[in-house]
């Protein structure tokens, strides 16, 4: 360990001959490129990195400082499994978490970047622009998305020519091959693989690693892995950018991608290992509210915002965003009504924020007229709410929130309290395609008895029709003698997805199981016995779609009067014995209808709920996954 921290160290200072203080003798670059066409090009190219050069900066404390030494020495060791590496994190998060924010800085490029790096950097781009690979896009698009010399606020790096070293040898076939439509997809499907890209989930603040480290990276962020593929192929030339949501619009988290872009009209987002344009297939519950493409260079739509001298969020701190939401999904502009408060009245910008599971996230703003503002391109299928960013770095409510429904139409969401309604309840998250597919997995599944083992005699006494709702189901059997042995057999194409089985005699008991056994060859940790285990998050999982089975033999011949099941899921439904409390938001917070306790039947019965209100309903006792929901037609509708 103490070895891979002096390597690490010496890396750093290699690292740091580049972070000089730069003189006028940056601006000297421009001059140094004077005598050909090709060097006019350098030129503009040299005026582009240092016009937009003033808002880079890198992120620098002790406590960052720290936390990079303490990963690479991790990623220097030999090779563990991906356990080892998110512990190694967790520690790390913990451990630097105070000394990365004590005494932070942003050291501006324009005390660090030198003439000799710049000039490094413009050459290196240069010599691999227009090549057989990459001859279709132009000048502005090359300085966009191939120039730049840093990807996010990393301390920067000799990068190029090592990626070059690298990946260079993997595409250089394509210079020679035969004519066909982009030699750019041939270059993409070649660099894009064998990355091992596991994903570490942050507990807290995460920094940037310098470029030259990311390929040594063995699990990371999202944004790890974009930042190592946007090194990776500008390089060598292809166009690339970095593009991401703040907040999905439909669960927790932000998300970052990169995006091809072979010419000025084509993009194509992908994720390590990915087929091209792949990213968003089996995405089908996550909204996306807003995208914003990173720009080396300063947006114009952006510059009065942060010049404005009021308070900017953090998300909007950088004017290098350019807003690409309606490249992934159809949009809407919507203009609201405003609050007429001292928030509202003291800001010429307000903000849409969309709820994370527990807050409201800024991800997009719009300039007040009066007591109106609009939000232009909002993504649709999304609820948000208007708010006024303060001082101290609060958000407050400046209007009621609102839906962008799928059509594109704008609904106020304005609590009636005048009239009330009663609401059936099941879930506290968000009812997915994915547990949709659970549930109907589970359908035509069949509950036998025998009193052979090989269940030659075996008698269907319960067979699952319609399951619309995860949760447990209960079904009364046509069972009317005992039996040794209970099975589930579960229906064709289904993978035995069955979390949980209970069996009940004719008094309500379950009767002592003396064994269980069925069809084996499960996946890892999903073997048969989790039907059966009582724990409502693990399940059956075989590897073969068909002919699964789960059985038990009972102690003594058994009369099996009920069966309650309940299908794969995530436990965001109602569990009996556990504490909920159901709010509405009241126009300014989320306030208190009613606290409940879940029962057996995993349903909730609410009075006196007010019509046309945002809904929460919240677990104390356990679980994070909470979201909201507006109650229509008799059902929970998610947002």
């Amino acid at each position: 360990m103490k070895y891979g921290l002096f390597i690490a160290a010496i890396c750093l200072l290699c690292h740091s001959c580049i972070h000089k203080q730069t003189d006028d003798s940056i601006h000297d670059v421009v001059v140094h490129y004077h005598d050909s066409v090709s060097d006019t090009y350098k030129q503009r190219a040299a005026r582009f990195l240092i016009d937009n050069m003033d808002v880079h900066y890198t992120l620098q404390s002790e406590g960052i400082d720290s936390f990079r030494l303490y990963m690479d020495s991790i990623f220097r060791l030999p090779y563990r499994d991906d356990l080892f590496y998110n512990r190694a994190y967790d520690t790390a998060v913990m451990r630097y978490a105070h000394l990365m924010e004590v005494n932070q800085m942003r050291i501006p490029d324009t005390s660090t970047v030198t003439a000799e790096y710049l000039k490094a950097n413009i050459d290196s781009a240069f010599r691999m622009w227009r090549t057989k690979w990459n001859m279709d896009y132009g000048f502005e698009h090359f300085c966009n998305y191939v120039l730049p010399y840093r990807v996010g606020h990393e301390p920067l790096s000799q990068w190029r020519e090592k990626y070059i070293a690298q990946q260079l040898p993997k595409v250089d076939k394509f210079a020679n091959s035969q004519e066909n439509y982009y030699y750019v997809y041939g270059t993409y499907s070649t660099v894009n693989r064998g990355i091992h890209a596991a994903v570490y989930y942050p507990k807290g603040f995460v920094p940037d690693f310098p470029a030259t480290q990311l390929d040594s990276v063995r699990v990371g962020t999202c944004r790890t892995f974009t930042d190592l593929n946007i090194a990776r192929f500008r390089s060598i030339g292809v166009p690339v950018a970095k593009d991401f949501v703040p907040q999905w619009g439909s669960r927790s988290m932000s998300h970052e991608w990169v995006v091809l872009l072979p010419n000025e009209e084509l993009c194509y987002p992908f994720g390590p290992n990915e087929h091209l344009s792949d990213h968003f297939f089996g995405r089908e519950d996550h909204i996306l509210p807003k995208v914003f493409r990173h720009m080396y260079a300063k947006q114009k739509a952006l510059l009065p915002l942060t010049s404005s001298g009021e308070p900017v969020p953090p998300l909007f701190e950088s004017p290098t965003l350019m807003d690409v939401t309606d490249t992934y999904t159809p949009t809407t502009d919507a203009t609201v009504r405003l609050f007429n408060t001292p928030a509202v009245k003291d800001s010429k910008y307000l903000y849409a924020a969309v709820f994370d599971n527990r807050d409201w996230q800024i991800v997009h703003w719009g300039r007040r007229r009066g007591r109106q503002v609009t939000f232009d391109r909002l993504g649709r299928k999304v609820v948000y709410l208007p708010v006024a960013y303060t001082r101290h770095g609060e958000s407050v409510p400046a209007g009621h929130p609102f839906i962008v429904a799928e059509n594109g139409t704008v609904q106020p969401i304005i609590a009636d309290t005048a009239h009330r309604q009663s609401v059936r309840l099941t879930r506290k998250y968000r009812f997915t395609h994915w547990l949709k597919e659970l549930c109907r997995r589970t359908e035509g599944g069949r509950f036998q008895v025998a009193n052979n083992e090989d269940f030659s005699d075996s008698v269907t006494i319960a067979t699952i029709g319609s399951v619309r709702e995860s949760r447990f189901h209960t079904l009364s059997t046509t069972c009317d003698t005992t039996y040794r042995y209970f099975r589930y057999l579960s229906p064709k194409g289904s993978y035995g997805n069955m979390a949980e089985v209970e069996m009940y005699d004719s008094l309500g008991q379950r009767p002592a199981v003396k064994r269980m056994f069925g069809e084996r060859w499960a996946t890892p940790g999903c073997n048969l016995e989790k039907v059966f285990d009582g724990d409502v998050l693990t399940c059956y999982n075989r590897q073969f779609p068909d002919d699964s089975w789960a059985a038990v033999e009972f102690e003594e011949p058994q009369h099996i009067s009920e069966v309650r099941f309940l299908p794969r899921n995530d436990d965001n439904f109602i569990r009996e014995g556990e504490q909920y409390e159901l709010y509405y938001w009241d126009g300014r917070r989320f306030a208190s209808i009613a606290r409940m306790e879940g029962n057996r039947e995993g349903v909730l019965y609410v009075d006196n709920v007010p019509t046309n209100a945002l809904l929460l309903l919240r677990n104390h006792t356990k679980g994070k996954e909470e979201r909201i929901f507006t109650y229509e037609n008799g059902e929970q509708v998610w947002w």
